[in-house]
């Protein structure tokens, strides 16, 4: 159809237009917004910074030795070419920031020049601030020695990569006002520049690859933020359109924000010259980059995803309109089609007769008649009568006419002979937006008399949050969160269950097996990803990178258990269950609500096991958020009492390090602790506050914090006074947090002395807590490989034998490190199958 541009579906419709500038447009200017292409760069740009920064810091020598290369390469060359080379880009590099703020100023666009001089800072900053702290790392011993006698316009090293990542960013935040040639040419620039000035060894290459990527990620979080034109048909233009299609047009007015559809183009009301009536939504390649976001997001989640491939916005449209077509001779309730066109610009219009109609997630309560929704239900049978999904079927997508009539509309991404999981995904989505309306009992009643009982039990197994993706699951996030919210009201101390969170999606399941007189059926599987693959994963990187290097000292370890006294081992081993005691402790001290100990004790051995295959104990934490979360409470008091015990027990280290060093240097005065903190304290404090400033200074920015952050912090902070309030929750955590590091001290003595050494409780408690600083540090898994080799020289340094000092280590880690990755695992599959994560 994309050849047909005279198509026509309704002639009483459609006639000769003949006088375009008789047509009356109601358009408001055009809004700033936030454009899919920017996330996109953003996301690419991140990945390149983090990829320059992962091959600068991980494989450092490589890094040198790659890069060493490059430079003795670039130094073979005649010094001529090279003084041209760096003279030409320092030229460019004075010149073209200049002259396009030059142009930016006398063409008066003061939109671009608020987020050009911004992005271009953020982006200087977070360049040097990524130097200081990894990318320095990395640098052959070359540079900037190879530069000694060469010179440009100025002196050889100028621009450095800092420069180059301000220019870049400042490119890519001018980008929506600059035409297509002009955005391509800035680009092409910026990047020759940075690639000649690697040739000519006056850039370190991967500093000036992530100076672009920062460049890149600077500007388009600025765009994101602060917001940018819309890249879309302007109203003129769709009114050009309509008349170039041959309907005579009135009037066209655009809808207001409240009518439109998010991520689904621009609607407007437009009546012809004979008084017909329509709906006209205009899309463009922007609304398809916002579907590319969701199509990714099925890809990761969903096994059997089901998406067509890309699409330019004529073909889009061109695809509604027959599903349109086909969904009206199912004998279903739709909107009429009359005609797919194109827009000059790329974009694409697709014209439905219009009426009055309101979507029903916009409807008072009193108007959700059983008589409405059973309609709407009835239009679904007729369609998956036929196997045509919808797949966006959800209350803002059904229109209600003035007489009460429902009709289904924005079927972009329905399909034909659909699977059934596809059909199933369509009854959930509706059944659980309806039921956030009505409650799971109604909206099951009508679902039941629209589709009958069959039908409606076929939807069983895909009554699950992953057949909801997009606003459908979110707006269930709310319900249920309300419903938590509701339940905690009023209830200053209450008693919370594992896996009580109220769960609409469960309900409905209960509502549905009910209605229809049949048992539980299992629920589909649906994820793609799931917590044994997931960790599958994470454990094969984990044996291959840091596991396998660890059996070269099993030998060593089995001689140690040899010699060992195995009653002093054996008293090593209730160690790992009593630091989950104490996990226990911190868990239930950093919440005003009661939870039970056994099945917050079972988490905790899985926490540590995810502790084991992640670094910074990142997996622990969303597993403790995640059980937080499952036992009803709500999700900014359960993130506050994760981040208060990740607070209490880095206090808790402090204290007890203090200790320890100050009782210890008394007896030996030869182990000073040196950490560099002023070479990340300034690059650390740089990035904070580039970050607060862009959130802060920009009208998104502060509708985030006035929307998300400060209810957050009100919650988290009900949660902080709930828990000051409670002498027991107090003394819980306070035991808690200090219990950890000492139970582990107790563990690394005890196996000292099990090899033979003599060592104090209080040199072995400083040994522990200075290895323990300086393996926080390190990006591993419970500081596999710093913190063995810290305790090891620490030991040794406090006058214990070289060789009982690494068995002792060795034993130590095994009992405390080693055995809680079985018991973690078997803890971890056994909360999932109670329903408490």
């Amino acid at each position: 159809m994309t050849g047909h541009r005279d198509m026509i579906l309704s002639p009483d419709v459609v006639r000769k237009a003949d006088d375009r500038a008789a047509t009356v447009i109601d358009a408001p200017p055009p809004r700033d917004v936030r454009r899919a292409a920017d996330l996109s760069r953003l996301l690419v740009s991140l990945a390149v910074l983090g990829l320059s920064v992962l091959v600068a810091v991980v494989t450092r020598e490589f890094a040198r030795k790659a890069q060493q290369g490059l430079m003795s390469a670039a130094a073979a060359l005649s010094p001529g070419l090279r003084d041209g080379l760096v003279g030409t880009v320092q030229v460019v590099a004075l010149v073209a920031p200049v002259a396009g703020l030059a142009v930016l100023v006398v063409r008066r666009r003061v939109d671009a020049l608020r987020r050009v001089l911004p992005a271009a800072a953020l982006g200087a900053a977070t360049a040097w601030a990524l130097t200081r702290l990894a990318l320095a790392r990395g640098r052959p011993d070359l540079w900037p020695e190879v530069l000694a006698g060469r010179s440009g316009v100025v002196p050889a090293g100028w621009p450095p990569s800092v420069y180059l990542a301000g220019w870049a960013a400042a490119v890519v935040a001018a980008g929506p006002w600059l035409a297509r040639p002009w955005r391509r040419a800035l680009w092409s620039l910026t990047a020759v520049c940075a690639v000649v000035g690697a040739v000519a060894a006056a850039l370190v290459p991967l500093e000036a690859l992530a100076a672009l990527a920062a460049g890149g990620a600077a500007g388009s979080a600025v765009l994101l933020m602060a917001g940018g034109p819309p890249d879309r048909p302007s109203a003129r233009a769709v009114a050009d359109a309509l008349a170039d299609c041959g309907i005579p047009l009135a009037t066209l007015r655009e809808l207001p924000a409240d009518e439109q559809l998010p991520g689904e183009g621009i609607r407007y009301r437009a009546e012809t010259t004979a008084g017909a009536r329509l709906t006209v939504r205009a899309v463009a390649a922007e609304d398809q980059g916002r579907d590319l976001f969701y199509r990714l997001a099925r890809r990761t989640l969903l096994r059997h995803p089901d998406d067509p491939g890309t699409q330019t916005p004529l073909t889009a449209v061109e695809h509604e309109l027959l599903m349109l077509v086909f969904a009206a001779r199912t004998g279903a309730r739709v909107d009429e089609p009359v005609i797919a066109y194109p827009v000059d610009g790329g974009g694409a219009i697709l014209v439905t007769v219009g009426q009055d109609a309101r979507p029903l997630s916009a409807s008072a309560a009193e108007e959700l008649t059983d008589q409405l929704l059973g309609a709407v239900w009835q239009s679904v049978a007729h369609l998956h009568e036929h196997r045509l999904a919808h797949r966006a079927l959800r209350t803002r997508h059904v229109l209600v006419e003035p007489d009460g009539t429902p009709r289904l509309t924005a079927f972009a991404r329905a399909r034909l002979n659909a699977p059934p999981e596809v059909l199933g995904s369509d009854i959930a989505e509706l059944l659980a937006t309806t039921a956030v309306r009505v409650g799971p009992r109604r909206a099951t009643a009508c679902a039941l008399a629209g589709l009958g009982p069959d039908v409606l039990a076929s939807a069983l197994p895909y009554l699950q949050p992953l057949a909801l993706i997009g606003p459908a699951r979110r707006e269930v996030a709310r319900y249920d969160q309300e419903r938590a919210r509701a339940a905690s009201e009023g209830v200053r101390r209450r008693a919370v269950q594992p896996g009580g969170r109220p769960s609409l999606m469960h309900d409905l399941a209960t509502e549905v097996r009910t209605a229809c007189g049949v048992p539980s059926v299992a629920p589909a599987r649906m994820a793609r990803f799931t917590w044994k693959s997931v960790l599958g994963l994470l454990g094969a990187f984990l044996v291959l990178h840091l596991v396998l290097p660890q059996f070269a000292n099993a030998p060593a370890a089995l001689r140690a258990l040899g010699d060992a006294n195995w009653w002093w081992l054996l008293a090593v081993v209730p160690v790992t269950f009593v630091s989950q005691v104490f996990s226990t402790f911190l868990q239930l001290g950093t919440i005003p609500d009661r939870l039970p100990f056994g099945p917050t004790y079972q988490v905790q051995f899985a926490s540590a096991f995810l502790n084991r295959i992640t670094p910074n104990n990142v997996g622990g934490m969303a597993l403790n958020l995640r059980y937080l979360q499952k036992t009803g409470i709500e999700t900014g008091a359960a993130t506050a009492s994760v981040g208060l015990q990740s607070l209490a027990g880095a206090l808790a280290n402090a204290v007890v390090a203090a200790v320890f060093f100050a009782w210890a240097g008394g007896h030996h005065g030869g182990v000073r602790l040196d950490v560099p903190v002023g070479r990340y304290a300034l690059p650390a404090i740089a990035l904070t506050l580039a970050a607060g400033g862009l959130i802060g200074l920009t009208p998104p920015g502060r509708r985030f914090l006035h929307e998300k952050v400060w209810p957050f912090l009100s919650s988290a902070g009900s949660t902080v006074k709930g828990i000051a309030t409670d002498p027991l929750k107090i003394a819980l955590g306070t035991v808690g947090a200090l219990g950890l590091p000492l139970v582990q001290v107790v563990g690394l003595a005890l196996s000292v002395h099990a090899l033979g050494g003599d060592l104090p409780f209080i040199q072995a408690g400083a040994a522990y807590m200075a290895a323990r600083l300086l393996a926080n540090a390190a990006p591993v898994p419970g500081g596999l490989g710093a913190l063995e080799a810290g305790l090891i020289a620490g030991l040794t340094a406090l006058g214990v034998p070289a060789g009982p000092a690494t068995s002792a280590v060795l034993v130590y880690r095994l009992l405390t490190f080693w055995l809680n990755v079985p018991l973690g695992a078997l803890a971890l599959g056994f909360v999932q199958r109670r329903g408490y994560v």
